[in-house]
């Protein structure tokens, strides 16, 4: 077994306060696993994933099932919902979406990437700055440990 590889990431210490989603997920947003959840609010009130290229300011991480099909998850605005993580003590552990992490990308920041529906780190970009990076796996580049950056967090347009 390739040690570096998690098989759950997510929360793993610090802070855990959330909030409800009261508007719920924007329609047919799916999240795959194994990732990471982080999520925006739309101007309609709607959550929605962070994705590529995404300059969307980040809300929090989302407590939610994993996606497992094209139908996984309900194509009506408001069905899903659940707490959203709004912590900024919070420290998550999340896959490398894209690059590579090295001890230099320590204390930096990156947006979140997202291949096959699986959300994760998108290394040596800062389009967005949503995340800090704290450590990563320098063996196997599978994951890196994060927290929100305080920075990017607000109301992000449609």
């Amino acid at each position: 077994m390739n040690e570096g590889v998690q098989l759950k990431y997510g929360w793993v210490s610090g802070g855990k306060a959330g909030v409800y989603m009261q508007g719920g997920m924007y329609g047919s947003e799916r999240a795959d696993a194994p990732g990471s959840m982080f999520v925006n609010v739309r101007t309609d009130g709607y959550c929605e994933f962070l994705d590529d290229g995404d300059d969307a300011e980040i809300f929090g991480f989302a407590e939610l099932s994993y996606g497992t099909g094209a139908a996984a998850y309900s194509t009506t605005s408001g069905t899903i919902k659940g707490n959203v993580i709004v912590d900024t003590t919070a420290i998550y552990k999340i896959p490398v979406d894209t690059g590579t992490f090295t001890i230099a990308d320590i204390g930096d920041v990156c947006h979140c990437g997202v291949t096959s529906y699986v959300q994760g780190a998108y290394l040596q970009s800062a389009t967005a700055a949503q995340l800090i990076i704290l450590a990563g796996d320098l063996d196997n580049n599978a994951w890196v440990l994060v927290t929100l950056n305080p920075v990017t967090r607000a109301v992000a347009s449609a």
